[in-house]
C-alpha cells in the first residue's frame, strides 16, 4: 500500500473516531458498559533502521530534458493526489502566463511524471524547451497547480534550449 493511501486511511480512521467520541457526549450519563484501555508499548530492536530500496526513475532520451522534484501534500484532509502518478507538466502558450491562463489538460496529452509514491519524489523525462506549469490531479479530479514549498509561488518552469541533456531540479513543491 502506498504511503499516500496509508495516510488517507489513517486520516479517515481518526476522523470517524473523533466523530464517534463527539456523539458519545449525548448518551445518558450512567455507563452501560466498562471499557478497559490497555497501555501498549512499542519497542524497537537495536540496529540500523531498515532502508528503502532506491526508486529507479526513467531516463530521458538524448537531446531532451529531465525535471526532478518532490511533492509535499500540506493538508491531506483537504486534497490528496490521485494515486496514479498524478503530477503533470502542462504547456503554457503565452509569455508571462500565470494562474488565470493555465489551461486544463487531458491525461495522456501532456507529460506525466514518474512518481515514487512512497515519498512524493517525481521525474519528468523527454521534455522539450518551452514554458510549463506543474499541475497535480487530485482524487476528486481537480487540476491544482503545484506551488514552490518555501515561497508559495506557482511552479512554472522555463525549459531553455541550452537545458537539453540536463536535469532541472525543482526542489520541494507543495499541494496546495
Amino acid at each position: 500500500m502506498s504511503y499516500m493511501m496509508c495516510r488517507l486511511i489513517i486520516s479517515i480512521f481518526l476522523f470517524f473516531t473523533l466523530l464517534l467520541a463527539a456523539c458519545q457526549q449525548d448518551v445518558a450519563t450512567s455507563p452501560t458498559a466498562q471499557i478497559e484501555i490497555l497501555d501498549i508499548q512499542v519497542t524497537s530492536q537495536p540496529g540500523p533502521a531498515p532502508t528503502l530500496e532506491p526508486y529507479v526513475f526513467k531516463t530521458s532520451e538524448p537531446g531532451t530534458v529531465s525535471i526532478h522534484g518532490l511533492l509535499n501534500v500540506v493538508d491531506p484532509m483537504v486534497m490528496l493526489p490521485d494515486p496514479n502518478d498524478a503530477i503533470f507538466l502542462v504547456p503554457l502558450e503565452l509569455e508571462g502566463a500565470g494562474p488565470a491562463t493555465i489551461p486544463t489538460f487531458v491525461v495522456g496529452e501532456v507529460p506525466q511524471a514518474d512518481v515514487d509514491e512512497r515519498n512524493g519524489e517525481f521525474m519528468f523525462t523527454n521534455i522539450q524547451p518551452g514554458r510549463y506549469a506543474v499541475i497535480v490531479l487530485t482524487i476528486s479530479g481537480s487540476q491544482i497547480p503545484a506551488r514552490t514549498f518555501f515561497d508559495g509561488n506557482l511552479a512554472i518552469i522555463a525549459v531553455e534550449d541550452s537545458d537539453r541533456g540536463d536535469t532541472i531540479e525543482l526542489g520541494d513543491l507543495s499541494l496546495p
